[in-house]
């Protein structure tokens, strides 16, 4: 019987963790080559989208309206890092049932903390567009300060209430759905165009072109959101529920008027898995992968801020059509790349991590040279002559676009709470590098050129050789007991390998294996073989 059990457990996992199911090659191929596919129509979407923007504000005015619009951008760190664990939890859902009620936990007390931060976010947004602050800190015109100030507070206020809708990603991702993401992903670009074109034809102040990228986002998160929690594949109601066991009581307690008493074991777990997913506990696991996504991002976005606040509007309003060129073919890779995700989650393996590794280098060197050779016309293109970057900005952001492409793979390996301390500390010294770097490019007369060239070298020095490192280091150590194979077969995948455990965050969280205290190395909802009947938990 015990046999048997434990065969039916694996063969329940195996069917819960998609990332052992699909070839990682076939899922990057099938993700990448959609993403490909859908990238014309992205693209043409966003540079008509410029085009329209330029045409209805102006070149001077394209700069800020950009900014106003992708804001949000910067900001995905304010869901306060919580999203990780979603997905890190939903890639190794067993269909147990503590696995389950352990998922479920965790996603609605989530949602309830995001929702607490999103109106405290959308109130201090409000508040500082009616104090004039967003105008005064980005000098904006005089022309633009009034509808800046309440444009700006109302994107703010559209990202920051959808934060709990935001989770809906992370159990995608967790699911190995990123193609379905991939897919979805035309919705804010063509709703942006359609909202763009419907204001400039009204004849609406020019700041009000930046609402239509927010509410196409928004859109987006509602059908995510769908699919996620409704649909009956896809989301976690894919997650296949464990067979039925035979109850045994005895004849005492199956007289007894009050029914069967609940197992003393069972009141234990449910114990456990309250504690285990509490407000505190969640909040503290996510502190890792909010300073690794925050230092990572302001990175990323510190050069329209830079610009918009130390160099001219001409200046941003080249950096901005560059990055807007850029943004879509990084997107191909970062989305391509996130089916590591759940295999790593489950199994990291040293040979999937050298295989990925190469395959992201090599495209993000061929990406970077079409990125160098066709920015400039295709800029000039779109804005009629009238706005085409310098080659500096193109060759520095082309650089910056190989860098990241090649530290992708251990931004998917390290998602776990000590791989997430380790990512924060990488994404922090990038952003202690770029910021000085880019001013003191602006202050040499770099211009536009600034922010690209530093990201570039500091990508390289911060994140790459020592993810590498840290990577290589990671997967040859050998497992602890802990985390070595469990006698049920697939139940080993949930045990919580000692690399896995011990490195990454790069998305969102990190996990563990089973109860512990909230300062442990890792944690993780389902790290525990389901034999074990170990309680469920996000630590270990």
């Amino acid at each position: 019987m015990a046999e048997d059990k434990a065969v039916r457990e694996s063969r329940g996992s195996a069917v819960s963790h998609p990332g052992l199911q699909r070839s990682w090659t076939a899922m990057f191929v099938r993700t990448a080559g959609l993403r490909v596919a859908v990238l014309p129509i992205s693209a043409l979407c966003a540079l008509t989208t410029a085009g329209l923007t330029v045409h209805y504000a102006g070149v001077l005015a394209f700069g800020f309206i950009t900014l106003v619009a992708q804001l949000q951008l910067a900001l995905p760190f304010a869901d306060l890092g919580m999203g990780a664990a979603v997905a890190r939890a939903t890639a190794r859902a067993d269909g147990s049932t503590q696995a389950r009620q352990g998922l479920r936990a965790l996603i609605r007390r989530t949602a309830l903390v995001l929702l607490a931060v999103g109106l405290l976010g959308a109130a201090a947004a409000a508040l500082s567009g009616i104090y004039g602050f967003w105008s005064s800190v980005f000098d904006v015109p005089e022309t633009l300060a009034p509808e800046v100030d309440l444009v700006m507070s109302l994107v703010l206020g559209v990202f920051f209430l959808s934060l709990p809708l935001g989770l809906a990603e992370r159990v995608l991702v967790g699911r190995d759905r990123s193609d379905v993401l991939v897919l979805l992903g035309l919705l804010p670009s063509v709703g942006n165009l359609l909202a763009v074109f419907t204001l400039g034809q009204l004849g609406v102040p020019v700041a009000w072109l930046a609402l239509g990228l927010p509410l196409s986002t928004l859109s987006f998160l509602g059908v995510c959101g769908y699919l996620a929690f409704l649909h009956p594949r896809i989301g976690i109601r894919g997650i296949p529920a464990p067979a039925p066991q035979p109850e045994d009581h005895t004849a005492a307690e199956l007289l007894d008027p009050a029914g069967p008493a609940e197992p003393l074991e069972s009141r234990r777990r449910r114990r456990a898995l309250a504690e285990s997913t509490s407000i505190r506990v969640i909040l503290f696991g996510g502190l890792p992968v909010l300073l690794a996504t925050a230092g990572m991002v302001l990175s990323e976005q510190h050069g329209r801020l830079l610009l918009a606040a130390a160099a001219s509007p001409l200046e941003l309003s080249q950096y901005a059509i560059a990055l807007q060129l850029y943004m879509p073919i990084y997107s191909v890779f970062y989305m391509a790349a996130t089916v590591l995700w759940p295999r790593f989650a489950v199994d990291p393996s040293p040979e999937l991590w050298r295989r990925a590794n190469l395959m992201l280098t090599g495209l993000g060197v061929g990406a970077a040279v079409g990125y160098i050779v066709f920015a400039r016309p295709v800029a000039g293109l779109v804005t009629g002559g009238s706005l085409v970057p310098s080659w500096g900005v193109v060759l520095g952001l082309g650089a910056a676009l190989a860098a990241q492409a090649a530290h992708l793979t251990q931004v998917n390996l390290f998602t776990d709470r000590s791989g997430f301390w380790r990512q924060a500390a990488m994404s922090l010294c990038l952003l202690a590098f770029v910021v000085p770097g880019t001013l003191l490019g602006i202050r040499l007369g770099l211009g536009a050129a600034a922010p690209g060239l530093s990201m570039a070298v500091g990508v390289v020095i911060a994140q790459v050789i020592p993810g590498l490192l840290m990577a290589s280091r990671m997967l040859r150590e050998p497992e602890t007991p802990s985390s070595s194979p469990s006698p049920s077969g697939h139940c080993a995948a949930l045990s919580g390998h000692g690399a896995a455990d011990s490195g990454h965050g790069a998305d969102p969280s990190g996990h563990g294996a089973a109860a512990s205290a909230p300062d442990s190395d890792s944690f993780d909802l389902t790290s525990a073989p389901v034999s074990a009947q170990q309680p469920v938990t996000l630590e270990r």
